[in-house]
């Protein structure tokens, strides 16, 4: 399955630094210009927490009863977001199991890549998410499409 596109915009991603990462490259046109990623650049905490918007999203759109992620495995950045970079989460589910940290849900296990507009890898991870119990057969038959 794969989620909508969300565009990182300048305001997007100064903003995000400004609240939680003050990187130079991450604030400022001229300092990024000069840096090791040679542009204004997304936090990659902003890349990984938009990710898990992605996968709530895309999940929910699906109608899997999604409620939380509740555990992140594996994160790992492989490249970075700039300005006007659309992003977009491909979701792999590889196991299903009874029960959750959250009453009345079971987990999926997915493996998610974070792609960008010109397909190309931007980061990866291994969650968990609590699907509602009544969700269960929505992502069953995802699994099986």
């Amino acid at each position: 399955m794969k989620s909508k596109e969300h565009v990182l915009s300048r305001q997007d991603i100064t903003g995000y630094a400004k609240a939680f990462d003050p990187q130079p490259y991450h604030l400022d046109e001229a300092a990024a210009q000069a840096s090791i990623f040679g542009g204004l650049c997304a936090s990659g905490w902003q890349v990984a927490a938009l990710g898990t918007r992605l996968i709530g999203e895309a999940l929910l759109t699906a109608d899997i009863a999604f409620v939380d992620i509740t555990r992140v495995d594996e994160l790992r950045w492989k490249r970075p977001s700039f300005v006007d970079t659309a992003l977009a989460a491909r979701i792999e589910q590889y196991k299903l199991t009874s029960g959750s940290a959250i009453p009345c849900c079971d987990t999926a296990h997915l493996s998610v890549t974070l792609i960008n507009h010109e397909d190309q890898v931007v980061a990866e991870l291994q969650c968990q998410v609590a699907i509602d119990q009544r969700g269960m057969a929505g992502l069953a038959q995802e699994r099986s499409s």
